[in-house]
């Protein structure tokens, strides 16, 4: 294979692979880095002509975000919240693992669903009387990939 490799290992045809997001998660690491290696990765990631930057919430008259709401609204979405809370997880954990049962392809597939659930997760939390902490990687299994840790407040 005669394909650059740019630092992390990364090659154009691993980039295209990746979400959204996720590619917008390497080229953010690789600006971070003020590094020749992680520009050249950064710009490299520009010029493949895929999105990359951060997704935006989906807008209120979108369909799926009432049903992430009305989902948000069920007493197990508390429940897992809450659980996760107290197994040392952001509670993103729980509640993405609940979305993608009750949604599925659509709330994984949709790159704005998780910024959408970020918020209606820090809405749910505060009423609960939970403060924002530190943000920490959720486990391989669910669609987001990092969630804040909420504490007693």
């Amino acid at each position: 294979m005669n394909e650059e490799v740019f630092i992390g290992g990364w090659t154009r045809t691993r980039l295209r692979e990746r979400s959204q997001t996720e590619r917008h998660a390497v080229w953010k690491r690789a600006r971070s880095l003020h590094s020749a290696e992680g520009n050249h990765l950064a710009r490299a990631i520009e010029m493949l002509g895929l999105p990359y930057a951060e997704p935006e919430p989906l807008v209120e008259t979108d369909p799926l975000l009432e049903r992430m709401k009305a989902v948000f609204g069920l007493p197990a979405a508390r429940s897992a919240a809450i659980e996760a809370t107290l197994d040392g997880l952001p509670a993103m954990a729980g509640i993405d693992t609940l979305l993608h049962d009750e949604l599925g392809e659509d709330y994984r597939l949709n790159a704005a669903a998780v910024p959408s659930a970020e918020i209606l997760l820090a809405e749910l939390m505060a009423s609960l009387g939970y403060v924002a902490g530190v943000r920490k990687e959720l486990p391989k299994r669910c669609v987001a990939r990092i969630g804040v840790y909420w504490k007693r407040g």
